[in-house]
């Protein structure tokens, strides 16, 4: 029996944000590139985000060198669960130490300079998500902060066919 304060399932849009400098934002709101991203991250080049909007935050003020010159954005995206289910989608659970499918993945992604690497197919996946790691080395993350990263362009088409604006 559903609790009366919680609505039953309608396969709600997922919103997802992304953290970056003000400079960067109308590039992003023109068209997302997946292969601007840095290759040795958590799950490879890709255009991350996450659900959490603090989080991103947090990343976009990392990024400023010069409080004079940058500004943190945040750019939200309302994307459909649908279209999401169309892709090539690897999703991590776990995170404990004996996680190790996550662990590794993120070794080979952090220090492997290329695709996913995957036996069957070849190239990227088009998403990936899970935690978002804090020491590789001591196997911790961050917690309850995710990452959602798009790798391919038909992953980026997705992320350009929602709806998208900046919101900080």
């Amino acid at each position: 029996m559903p609790l009366p304060h919680i609505a039953l399932w309608t396969g709600q849009d997922i919103v997802l944000y992304h953290g970056t400098l003000d400079v960067h934002v109308a590039s992003v709101l023109r068209g997302v590139d997946v292969r601007r991203g840095n290759l040795l991250k958590d799950f490879g080049r890709g255009f991350y985000t996450t659900s959490n909007r603090v989080k991103a935050l947090r990343w976009a003020e990392d990024l400023v060198d010069d409080p004079q010159q940058d500004l943190p954005a945040v750019i939200e995206f309302t994307v459909s669960r649908d279209e999401i289910s169309w892709l090539d989608c690897l999703f991590f659970v776990r995170s404990d130490p004996d996680a190790v499918d996550y662990w590794t993945f993120v070794k080979t992604c952090r220090t492997v300079k290329g695709d996913h690497r995957r036996r069957m197919k070849a190239g990227w996946f088009d998403v990936v998500a899970g935690p978002v790691s804090g020491s590789c080395q001591d196997q911790t993350v961050i917690l309850d902060t995710d990452q959602i990263s798009f790798h391919t362009p038909k992953a980026a088409a997705l992320l350009d066919r929602s709806g998208k604006k900046q919101v900080i």
